[in-house]
């Protein structure tokens, strides 16, 4: 089983918004890919402007081959063009993990 998880910090007064469209890209992204299983979470202590998306996986060809596909995909980056300005620039982190 692998894990990936994607965190955005967001701009000071942008988290309200930023939620909102962190959840809408998750929604986007499951809808046209029924083999994405994304959930949206924010962090509760610490720093309240952390966004994470995360899903998970069966082996690492499925997460290749989509990587693959929503690189091409124009309405995935249409979406992330309009929500870039919530958050700090820079301020994106990928991680995948594996279960031991």
């Amino acid at each position: 089983m692998f894990r990936f998880q994607r965190s955005g910090r967001t701009k000071n007064g942008k988290t309200p918004q930023a939620i909102m469209w962190a959840k809408e890209i998750a929604e986007y992204l499951k809808g046209k890919y029924p083999q994405i299983s994304i959930q949206v979470y924010a962090q509760l202590f610490g720093d309240f402007s952390t966004i994470y998306w995360i899903s998970d996986y069966n082996d690492l060809a499925t997460i290749e081959n989509l990587n693959k596909q929503i690189m091409l995909d124009q309405g995935y980056w249409a979406m992330v063009n309009k929500g870039m300005e919530m958050f700090i620039e820079g301020g994106f982190n990928d991680t995948l993990m594996s279960s031991v």
